[in-house]
């Protein structure tokens, strides 16, 4: 309930204090008589348009304060005001301020916290409701409707909100616990396939073992592959027959330690050098 109305320095008002008392507050004169402009003051600290013709002559500012008392302050207006930061006690009064400079610019205050004037026409519906001749509609306005309703059918607004803020954790706890159990089948699904394929492959001890020695095995067969391949090459080369010879033996060298087989192979070649080089006594390739 609007309990006080402060003017300065609006059109032709200098300074003006206006205090409501309970009930059902009437403003009357004739035209001309000022009325107006209390509607325009009132509009302006409820987030109308600042209007820099509003200033007195003469003046370079103008300023309106409005004070609002509540039994309960309704829930938009808290909302609003949790929205801003701005906190009010259980009966202190809502005190809205709003400045205005000769040229133009304004400044809006909520309990002596400077605010945005959009903050004031969010508020201005909760706080007053205007009506002029033939203008009493505020019944079709939907912004209303729920709270009447409420209130018609004396219901526990806290409760159900409580109520529904309650079943809405619920849902929410639901929803995830559902997520968790899918997650949890898949995985299971995942474990189940990697067991299939364990038991399919049949591992026995000691199998590792054995896997590391026949490759290590292989990785030998196919180093000496490429080592006959080389011999291969040289026999197949235009080197004199001494130097192919001498080749031959030094790769065959290298080879024979891991494989005894070609120890012969080995000796008949390095007597095939001896052979084969000149005959001036030189000592033959000395063996490793």
């Amino acid at each position: 309930m609007l309990t006080r109305l402060s003017i300065r320095n609006v059109v032709l008002i200098e300074a003006l204090d206006l205090e409501f008392a309970g009930g059902l507050g009437v403003l009357t004169g004739e035209t001309g008589a000022g009325k107006s402009i209390l509607l325009d003051a009132l509009g302006l600290v409820l987030g109308a348009r600042a209007d820099s013709g509003l200033v007195r002559a003469g003046e370079e500012r103008a300023s309106v304060t409005a004070s609002f008392e509540f039994a309960v302050l309704p829930e938009g207006i808290r909302a609003l005001l949790d929205d801003a930061e701005i906190a009010v006690e259980p009966g202190e009064p809502l005190i809205l301020r709003r400045q205005l400079r000769r040229d133009g610019a304004s400044k809006a205050f909520v309990n002596d916290q400077s605010v945005g004037v959009a903050l004031l026409r969010e508020l201005a519906p909760y706080l007053v409701e205007l009506h002029g001749q033939h203008d009493d509609r505020g019944l079709v306005n939907p912004r209303g409707h729920r709270a009447l309703v409420d209130r018609y059918a004396r219901a526990d607004v806290v409760g159900v909100e409580a109520a529904w803020r309650d079943w809405r954790a619920a849902e929410e706890a639901l929803a995830a616990a559902r997520a968790r159990v899918e997650q949890a089948a898949a995985d299971q699904d995942l474990l189940l396939a990697h067991l299939a394929e364990l038991t399919a492959l049949a591992p026995v001890e000691g199998e590792e073992e054995e896997l590391a020695e026949a490759r290590a095995a292989m990785q030998k067969g196919e180093r000496l592959s490429g080592d006959l391949a080389e011999l291969q090459h040289l026999w197949a080369g235009s080197d004199s027959a001494l130097a192919t010879l001498r080749g031959a033996a030094r790769r065959l060298d290298r080879i024979a330690a891991e494989h005894p087989l070609l120890a012969e192979a080995l000796e008949a070649l390095d007597r095939a050098v001896i052979e084969a080089g000149p005959r001036t006594g030189s000592p033959a390739r000395p063996r490793r």
